[in-house]
C-alpha cells in the first residue's frame, strides 16, 4: 500500500492569457468617453459629477452613459459600447459583488481595445486587483475612491467623482506601457477592518 497522498491546492490560475493595458491617447479632447454605471447605489451620482468635470475642464464633449441596472452581473453591451467609445470608466464598485463585476467589465473593454479604468472604493480595491489578475489583466488601472461611497449629503458623494477626475484622466492618457508597469507593481491597502496573517 502506498504511503503518498495527493493534496489539492485551491489557488486557481488566470482564466485567460496575460494582457497589457490598451494603447492610450495623449488627450481626451474630442474623444468619445463611455461611463459604465454598474447600477450600484450612488454610482450615478459619482459618475455624473465626474462627467461634468470632464466636460468643463478637459474638453470632452461626447460622453455617453451605459447603465447595467444591476451591479452583480457583467455588462451585456460590451461589444456595442466598445464600438462607440474611445475611452471608458467603469464603476462604482463599493461592495463585494459590484466591485468584481465593475473590474470584469473594465477588463472586457480593455480586451476590446478600449482604454479603461475602474472606480473602486478603498475597502474593495485589493479584491478588484485579485479579480483583474484572475481575468488575465495584472495591470488594470483601478482608481481608489474613499469608502464608504454613501453619505447623507449628496454633495459629498458627488465630490468623490470630482476628486477622481484627475487620476482617471492621467491613467487614460499615460502610455499603456507606463500604466502597466505602475499597476503591475501597485499594492492597495488592506481594508481597515482586515487583519493580515502573520
Amino acid at each position: 500500500m502506498s504511503s503518498t497522498q495527493t493534496v489539492m491546492l485551491p489557488t486557481g490560475a488566470p482564466a485567460t492569457a496575460a494582457m497589457s493595458p490598451a494603447a492610450r491617447p495623449k488627450s481626451l479632447q474630442g474623444l468619445r468617453v463611455g461611463l459604465l454605471d454598474n447600477g450600484k447605489e450612488f454610482s450615478d451620482v459619482v459618475l455624473e459629477a465626474l462627467a461634468e468635470v470632464l466636460r468643463r475642464d478637459h474638453g470632452v464633449t461626447a460622453i455617453k452613459f451605459w447603465r447595467k441596472g444591476f451591479p452583480a452581473k457583467g455588462a451585456p453591451f460590451i461589444a456595442e459600447m466598445a464600438a462607440e467609445t474611445d475611452v471608458a470608466i467603469s464603476g462604482v464598485g463599493h461592495c463585494g459583488s459590484s466591485s468584481p463585476w465593475s473590474v470584469i467589465d473594465a477588463v472586457n473593454l480593455e480586451k476590446a481595445g478600449v482604454p479603461t479604468v475602474a472606480l473602486i472604493s478603498r475597502s474593495f480595491c485589493p479584491l478588484g486587483q485579485i479579480v483583474a489578475r484572475g481575468e488575465g489583466h495584472s495591470s488594470l488601472p483601478i482608481v481608489m475612491l474613499p469608502h464608504p461611497i454613501g453619505e447623507a449629503d449628496q454633495g459629498k458623494i458627488a465630490q468623490k467623482g470630482v476628486d477622481a477626475v484627475a487620476e482617471c484622466v492621467r491613467l487614460l492618457t499615460t502610455p499603456g506601457e507606463a500604466v502597466g508597469k505602475e499597476y503591475a507593481a501597485k499594492k492597495f491597502p488592506l481594508p481597515e477592518h482586515a487583519v493580515p496573517r502573520r
